[in-house]
């Protein structure tokens, strides 16, 4: 037998006895080493959609004191002011037009937006449990509405009077559209009842 005849011999003997055939360790590599670009691909859309997540929840501009918002009682919606924040998620209101007695702590879940500052506001009837505290009959509809101003005394506003805008101070609400206010730094006798939709210019 030639050299060469029985060297191919010897090389099928061995890969008979170690039972891999040829060209498997490159297999093996390509299986075992990288990830597969299916799951790759995965993988980044996942990390991306939670980046997104969390850049939106981020740029949500959070409530402040101060703030006149919608506040969820009694299942429906109500003017409030908020007047301390507990913590990141939890608030102090004080309900417009109503008693401090019925001021709540509330969740961000029951705060259902802001409320713009220079426009009146209407409101559903008292809750039940109000109206029955203070001897009130019951709401007529569950559609009723109150007028309820948006400014309260003691808010610091902008007045325009005779072309020009001037600080204020709202000394009594009047109703849903009109409030007597002071001008600061003027004599009492210059304090007026102003309309509000058309001469309050917002807060300061």
């Amino acid at each position: 037998m030639s050299g060469r005849r029985a060297q191919s011999v010897r090389d099928a003997d061995h890969g008979a006895r170690s039972g891999a055939p040829r060209g498997s360790e490159r297999r093996i590599s390509s299986r075992c080493g990288v990830p597969r670009r299916g799951g790759l691909d995965r993988a980044v859309k996942a990390w991306l959609l939670l980046a997104a997540l969390l850049l939106t929840l981020g740029c949500q501009e959070p409530y402040r004191v101060g703030e006149y918002v919608w506040v969820e009682w009694e299942g429906k919606n109500y003017p409030a002011y908020i007047v301390a924040q507990r913590s990141k998620t939890r608030f102090r209101v004080h309900f417009d037009g109503y008693d401090t007695r019925w001021d709540e702590d509330v969740t961000l879940e029951r705060i259902k937006g802001r409320i713009p500052s220079d426009k009146p506001v209407a409101a559903p009837p008292p809750p039940e449990k109000v109206a029955r505290v203070l001897g009130l009959p019951a709401a007529p509809s569950a559609s009723a509405q109150v007028a309820v101003s948006p400014y309260q005394v003691g808010d610091k506003i902008r007045v325009r009077w005779r072309g020009s805008i001037y600080p204020a101070t709202v000394t009594e609400v009047l109703g849903p559209d009109r409030c007597r206010v002071h001008y600061d730094g003027h004599e009492s006798a210059w304090d007026e009842v102003v309309d509000i939709t058309t001469r309050v210019e917002g807060r300061r």
